[in-house]
């Protein structure tokens, strides 16, 4: 991933804002869903479970994801340089997930998420596995 700047990766997470759950459609098989979006094609959804706890939180920013669950932990992607096939910014099934997490996608997800004001409690989750993979990376 070439990153973006710190600027605007701080500028991404401050313009995060929810939009009104009464709007979304609830996954049948997540749950529900609280989802924020932000300039830079920033978006940041959390499904939840019936006590109102993340247990699946995704990020996609520059054309990066990064997604921590209950099951399967923290993971990393991106999408493929293709054009969006079915109308939208990003295309679900372009996603790549990569074997390993990438540490620069983890810094900048971590930097982007300090930064954003909104979801600090529910997105807790996702911050602590970046922490703990760069941690984990930085002791080796």
């Amino acid at each position: 991933m070439r990153p973006p700047s710190e600027a605007q990766l701080a500028a991404w997470g401050a313009s995060l804002r929810e939009i009104d759950p009464r709007n979304l459609q609830n996954d049948t098989e997540e749950g529900p869903v609280r989802w924020f979006l932000g300039e830079g094609g920033c978006e940041l959804f959390a499904w939840i479970d019936t006590a109102g706890i993340a247990h699946h939180i995704q990020l996609v920013f520059a054309r990066v994801s990064v997604e921590w669950s209950r099951d399967a932990g923290l993971r990393t992607g991106h999408f493929h340089d293709a054009a969006a096939t079915a109308g939208g910014r990003y295309d679900g099934y372009l996603l790549n997930t990569g074997l390993r997490v990438d540490p620069s996608v983890c810094a900048a997800s971590l930097q982007l998420l300090t930064a954003a004001r909104v979801g600090a409690a529910l997105f807790g989750p996702l911050v602590q596995a970046l922490e703990v993979a760069l941690g984990a990376r930085s002791a080796s």
